[in-house]
């Protein structure tokens, strides 16, 4: 066979696995992106299943605490289309409150009424359920005279809305008489929020329905309607502004001072064009969670405009942050939700459905694509990517469902790796298993990562095999013998020296034999320059062999490595019975390569290789042909060589001497015995092998060989 008919096959079959393993990639992509396609479809319908809605709450109060961190408020407290006047913990501590049970505060509530009425607000949102009352025949007669006036003014030219509760089927609502000022229902509207299973205000009610079918409208809802904005026609999500003293707020007993000081031009610069709210900021009274829930807040007097009272923090200011929110507060942000143009728009369940596919199916083939550390990084930054987009939306008031989002990233990085691992994995594991103990981890890598390069029924590769015996280690065994401990430690320190240049140079030990090493380049993977990191390791471990003899006592020395190295087409696969197999080569090329480790004894040789290897090194080492071999159990000749070692290290001396025993050599085959063996005893004396020529020399130029002799030599040993 001609060497440019041998390398066209070799580079068809080099093709050949190249196309396999673009035709493989192919439909493992196809399998990926089905199952991808199938992920993102199954996480799209998750938007309609029953845990959809907690995973949408959450990430909807998610986007409150991400906005606030990147944008801050949605506006400054004094741009507030709504004040708040609260009853608060100094309110109770603060004369002529301090002391007297709030229903005797009519005539004070009267009197901070009038004076944001006359401010010129909006509407007043009265958040204070009073059902009972002192203004009785039998107790204070006409003492809510005052306050029934203050709530008739603003209340009959509906600038005034009074609140109810309904509780348990019962109404709590304002008393008969302040109904009647304020003229009568029509500026009576329920306080009630619509509270979520997890206990969290999200939502605001247009209105409710009555036990009587009818509707009942909401307060928030009411108060913007009267302040001009437009209503939608279903319950919305309240749009929180956010940070703290988020809402301008104002002390109950703080204003009454003012009020009673006529200081007119502060409830101007309050309340005039605003919405107030008059409720209670307490402790432990009517607080809710509202979704910006996550971003806890603590009470703090210095943030509330002052008019004639200072401050009290030390005495009246909370020292812990709570996560909970007066009520009137919910109702103020409603109503800024409203007369803002804030409304918050979820995606429908067309969009949301679309959105949370696509990226299912994005995430899915980000997890196929990467290992599961740079999946984790990669995923993460792809949700960092939607989340922000998911940011920015929602500043614009459109609420996208990153909570789903997120759920899914997650699902698809556990179900994505989970199926890598045991579907497509499988072949991996088993190769992992099969071939850690022989192969260089980056080996195994290779082979892993593409388990059709290894067929292993058997097929036929091109191989290189290298065997290797220990000169010396028969001797060593009879002087040790009454010593096994030492003996093991000797051939173990050889043999793990063997396997670790075998590996760095990427090949794969296939057995041990005693003291003998059979290593294989070529299989399991293909190797383009097998036949030059075999002669490599060859050369790396006559050294290391070297290092290990001069290590050793005086008595235990001289240990020293002969290798034999031969390439060609071998079958390569698993052999053995059906209980015990071991993957492994077999054929000519393997039975030559360890004819030629032992043929280096008749030479004087360390390393010998085949014809074959020969042709494919290259000028890289410094080669000496030495016959045209035939080994036990072939009649056919093979050209074989010494490599004498890496041209860079090879003295310019003994590659004078390697030309003059070439000279001789073709004397010898040219049958000009007397001449070559002249030639080869003048080297003789330094060079083993030109001793063995001498001699043969000799004795043909006395005894010639037949007319058909063609320079080739039969040796009758192993």
């Amino acid at each position: 066979m001609s060497s440019s008919s041998a390398a066209d096959r070799s580079s068809f079959a080099a093709r050949r696995r190249r196309v396999e393993q673009r035709r493989r990639a192919l439909r493992l992509w196809r399998g990926r992106a089905a199952v991808a396609l199938l992920f993102g479809l199954i996480a799209g319908l998750m938007t309609v299943a029953p845990w959809a809605g907690p995973l949408e709450r959450a990430g909807l109060d998610a986007l409150f605490v991400a906005r606030h961190w990147l944008f801050g408020p949605l506006f400054p407290a004094e741009r507030s289309d709504v004040a708040v006047v609260v009853i608060d913990e100094e309110t109770y501590h603060t004369h002529p409150f301090a002391a007297r049970p709030r229903v005797a505060w009519s005539p004070y509530l009267a009197a901070v009424i009038e004076a944001i009425d006359a401010a010129g607000p909006r509407v007043i949102g009265y958040d204070l359920v009073d059902p009972t009352t002192l203004d009785q025949p039998d107790l204070l007669p006409r003492f809510d005279r005052p306050l029934l006036r203050a709530l008739a003014g603003p209340g009959r030219e509906g600038r005034l809305v009074l609140g109810e509760i309904r509780l348990s089927g019962e109404m709590i609502g304002p008393t008969r008489g302040q109904r009647i000022a304020v003229g009568g229902d029509d500026n009576v509207r329920l306080l009630n929020l619509i509270v979520d299973p997890d206990e969290v205000v999200r939502r605001q009610a247009i209105s409710f329905t009555t036990e009587g079918g009818g509707a009942m409208p909401s307060f928030a809802v009411e108060l913007a309607r009267r302040a001009g904005a437009a209503i939608p026609a279903a319950e919305f999500l309240v749009n929180f502004n956010t940070g703290p003293g988020d809402l301008p707020t104002y002390s109950l007993g703080d204003l009454l001072a003012c009020a009673e000081g006529g200081r007119r031009e502060f409830f101007e610069r309050a309340f005039k064009g605003k919405v107030v709210l008059i409720g209670l900021a307490l402790d432990v009274e009517d607080r809710r969670y509202g979704a910006k829930w996550l971003l806890p807040e603590r009470a703090d007097s210095s943030r509330q405009a002052r008019c004639l009272l200072p401050a009290n923090a030390e005495r009246f200011d909370a020292r812990i942050e709570r996560r909970t929110m007066p009520g009137v507060f919910i109702h103020a942000a409603a109503v800024n939700t409203l007369t803002k143009g804030l409304a918050l728009e979820p995606l429908g369940p067309a969009a949301r459905f679309l959105a949370v596919t696509l990226a299912g199916i994005a995430m899915a083939l980000i997890f196929f694509a990467l290992s599961p550390p740079a999946g984790l990084l990669a995923g993460a930054a792809a949700f960092a990517a939607q989340a922000l987009g998911a940011v920015a939306a929602f500043r614009a008031g459109l609420v996208a469902p990153v909570g789903l989002l997120a759920a899914t990233a997650a699902l698809a990085f556990a179900l994505v790796y989970a199926y890598r691992f045991v579907i497509e994995d499988r072949d991996r594991r088993r190769i992992s298993a099969a071939f850690r103990h022989y192969l260089a981890p980056e080996l195994v890598d290779r082979l892993a990562a593409d388990p059709d390069a290894l067929r292993l029924g058997g097929e036929r590769r091109r191989i290189t095999v290298m065997f290797t015996d220990l000169v010396g280690y028969t001797a060593l065994t009879e002087r040790l013998g009454e010593q096994p401990e030492r003996l093991v430690e000797i051939l173990n320190r050889y043999l793990a020296a063997a396997s670790a240049i075998v590996g760095r140079q990427g090949g794969y030990v296939d057995k041990f034999i005693g003291d003998a090493v059979m290593a294989i380049w070529g299989a399991p993977l293909d190797h383009a320059q097998a036949e030059r990191h075999a002669v490599e390791a060859a050369l790396d471990l006559v050294a290391a062999v070297a290092e290990l003899a001069a290590t050793m006592p005086a008595g235990d020395a001289g240990l020293s490595v002969r290798v034999g190295i031969n390439s060609g087409v071998a079958i390569v696969g698993n052999m053995g019975s059906e209980s015990r197999k071991n993957y492994t080569a077999t054929g000519d090329v393997v039975n030559l390569a360890a004819r030629l480790e032992g043929a280096n004894k008749a030479y004087g040789t360390t390393i010998m290789i085949g014809a074959g290897v020969a042709a494919r090194l290259g000028d890289a080492f410094v080669l000496r042909e030495l016959d045209r071999l035939i080994v036990k159990g072939r009649t056919e000749a093979e050209r074989v060589f010494e490599v004498v070692g890496r041209r860079e290290a090879v003295d310019a001396r003994i590659i004078a001497r390697l030309e003059a025993f070439a000279a001789a050599l073709a004397r010898y085959r040219a049958r000009d015995f007397a001449a070559a063996a002249d030639a080869f005893g003048a080297l003789a004396p330094v060079d083993p092998v030109a001793r063995l020529y001498a001699g043969r020399a000799s004795d043909y130029a006395r005894h010639p060989p037949p007319a058909d002799w063609t320079g080739s030599f039969a040796l009758d040993t192993k």
